[in-house]
């Protein structure tokens, strides 16, 4: 049977999909570290919830700790009524529908060029966005507000390091490796130093491959 390590944090999706047909192993190489939103910089941007018109997640853990602190801070979903909320992905998406939001929009590409891809086809130009992210967050959305001239507020709601625990698995039991984040890949390397040539390496998403070819090209 064939061994699939999984590098990601949450292998859930992964398998329902079905995108393997053998045994998962999970060895999660990042940890997701949610931030204060009572830090100032988070509660500046939670204080124009009520004025956001639109609401970009690009990732199912910034949905995850968006709710969190929504939590925290005493309010509630409901805050999301008659505001439009873009998801990057299905993933991203399906983590919303279980918070009880249902997104406007899901971009066919999922990557930040794809949500550029759907902006360009609605009518933005009075919006004011709100985008939770990563710290690590490439800036295209950024940069594409900015350029268009688009009232935004990003904001990073957590930080992704690398995690390695005990104990490490020997990749020579291993048959493919599923990356799910140029994290992950940062931290695969960190943790054993090189890619392996002689396994399946699979990226999920342009951006993971990108990231994985860079590694191979360096």
């Amino acid at each position: 049977m064939k061994r699939v390590l999984y590098l990601g944090t949450d292998p859930t999706q992964f398998a329902a999909q079905g995108h393997f047909d053998g045994h998962l192993i999970h060895y999660p190489v990042i940890q997701i570290v949610p931030k204060s939103p009572l830090l100032p910089e988070l509660k500046l941007a939670y204080d124009d919830l009520h004025d956001y018109t639109h609401l970009i997640f690009t990732s199912k853990n910034a949905v995850q700790i968006f709710f969190q602190h929504l939590k925290e801070l005493g309010l509630s979903g409901t805050i999301l009524t008659n505001k439009t909320v873009i998801a990057i992905g299905a993933v991203t998406a399906a983590r919303l529908n279980a918070h009880g939001t249902v997104p406007a929009h899901i971009a066919e590409q999922e990557s930040q060029e794809g949500l550029v891809q759907l902006l360009n086809k609605l009518d933005i130009e009075d919006a004011y966005f709100f985008l939770p992210r990563s710290a690590l967050s490439r800036p295209i959305l950024a940069r594409y507000f900015v350029e268009r001239e688009i009232r935004f507020q990003a904001c990073d709601l957590y930080d992704t390091k690398t995690l390695k625990a005990a104990p490490v698995p020997d990749l020579k039991q291993i048959d493919e490796i599923v990356f799910t984040s140029p994290s992950t890949v940062k931290g695969f390397m960190e943790i054993f130093g090189a890619l392996p040539h002689d396994k399946k390496l699979l990226a999920i998403g342009p951006i993971t491959e990108n990231a994985l070819r860079e590694v191979f090209s360096s």
